[in-house]
């Protein structure tokens, strides 16, 4: 990306399931749904397969198992490209609930951070 336009930070938590994927796509759209940029069509010159979007993810546990083509289809235009490395958190729900299909009683909290530009 050669112009960064844009950063948002968002947090997303899956409170149940221990699903990083679930938690990724909540962070990814808490960092966006706020935000309009209606001068970015204008920037690509109407084409938004100019427009980048790098995310960048931090995720606490089982990056293995994070379906970055999930994350990719949260956003309806642009090139996205998905930079997954350690961090957000594993924190105690205080409760296992084997129905929500719950493996123990960690959330899991993932941190994004959302750039679109040229």
């Amino acid at each position: 990306m050669d112009r960064v336009m844009f950063v948002e930070l968002g947090m997303g938590v899956d409170l149940h399931g221990q699903d990083v994927t679930k938690a990724a796509v909540r962070a990814v759209r808490n960092a966006i749904e706020r935000n309009s940029m209606p001068g970015m069509r204008a920037l690509v010159d109407g084409d938004t397969d100019r427009m980048r979007v790098h995310v960048r993810l931090a995720v606490p546990a089982d990056a293995d198992r994070l379906d970055v083509e999930v994350v990719r289809a949260v956003f309806p235009y642009g090139r996205v490209t998905v930079e997954v490395g350690p961090g957000g958190m594993l924190a105690p729900s205080g409760i296992h609930l084997a129905d929500k299909g719950d493996s123990s009683e960690m959330m899991y909290i993932v941190n994004a951070a959302v750039e679109v530009g040229l």
